[in-house]
C-alpha cells in the first residue's frame, strides 16, 4: 500500500509518504506557507522514494476543523491529485489527528484536543479510549474556552494551540481535572496517515472541508 497524506488545517505544515509500512515526511511550523511548500514537499517524497503519482494507491488529508485559508489550501491540493488519478481519499478529523499526536500509543483514557480558532474561541474534541481503540465522545465543537464542558471529570490528557492561547481561561474549565498539558503539540500528516484507516474514503469530488464553524475566514 503507497499512501500520501498531507495535514494543512493549522499553522504546521506536514505531509508524509507511507509505502509499504515505511514513512518519509517532511514537515514544518510554517504559517502562511502551505501554499508554497506542499506541492514542492509532496514532489521531492516522491522522488525520495522513487515513486510517482501513478503509483498511489490513495490519499489522506485533514478535513478540518482548523484555519480556513489553510484548510482550503490543504484539501484542494488532495483533490487536484485525486481527481487526476482517480484516487480516493480517507478525510481524517483535525482534531483527531491531534489527540493521536499527543498521545500515539492509546496510553490516555480521555484526551482533550485544543485548536486556537481565533476570535477568542477554541475547536474542541474529547476523546476516550477503549480496547485499545480511540472514539470522539459527543461531538467536535467551538465556543469560548472559558465555557467548555467535559463530559466527566477525567483526568484528561489535554493538547494543543488552544492551551497556549487561552492557558487563564481554561485553567479554571480544566482545575483538578487535568493529568498532562501538551501545549506544543500539532495536529500533523503522519498520524492522519494512522487514522486513515478509520474514515472511509471518498472520491475526489466528493470531499469536503468540516469547518465546525462555518463562518471562519483567517
Amino acid at each position: 500500500m503507497i499512501r500520501l497524506a498531507v495535514e494543512a488545517a493549522t499553522d504546521f505544515c506536514s505531509v508524509a509518504l507511507a509505502v509499504d509500512g515505511d514513512v518519509c515526511v517532511r514537515e514544518d511550523l510554517a504559517p502562511r506557507r502551505h501554499a508554497e511548500l506542499l506541492v514542492p514537499w509532496i514532489r521531492e517524497l516522491l522522488a525520495e522514494c522513487g515513486i510517482g503519482f501513478s503509483d498511489l494507491d490513495a490519499l489522506a488529508v485533514s478535513r478540518g476543523p482548523g484555519g480556513f485559508t489553510s484548510l482550503r489550501i490543504g484539501l484542494g491540493v488532495v483533490q487536484g491529485i485525486g481527481l487526476a488519478h482517480d484516487l480516493p481519499i480517507h478525510a481524517v478529523s483535525t482534531l483527531a489527528a491531534l489527540a493521536h499526536c499527543a498521545d500515539p500509543g492509546g496510553h490516555s483514557s480521555h484526551v482533550l484536543a485544543l485548536l486556537d480558532a481565533r476570535m477568542s474561541e477554541v475547536y474542541a474534541a474529547c476523546f476516550e479510549t477503549r480496547d485499545g481503540a480511540r472514539r470522539l465522545v459527543g461531538s467536535e465543537s467551538v465556543g469560548s474556552p472559558g465555557l467548555l464542558t467535559l463530559p466527566h471529570d477525567g483526568p484528561w490528557l489535554v493538547a494543543g494551540s488552544g492551551l497556549v492561547s487561552y492557558a487563564g481561561e481554561l485553567e479554571r474549565v480544566l482545575a483538578g481535572k487535568v493529568s498532562a498539558r501538551r501545549p506544543e503539540v500539532w495536529p500533523n500528516a503522519r498520524s492522519v496517515l494512522a487514522l486513515a484507516d478509520t474514515v472511509e474514503p471518498v472520491p475526489a469530488w466528493d470531499l469536503e472541508p468540516k469547518y465546525v464553524r462555518d463562518d471562519v475566514a483567517n
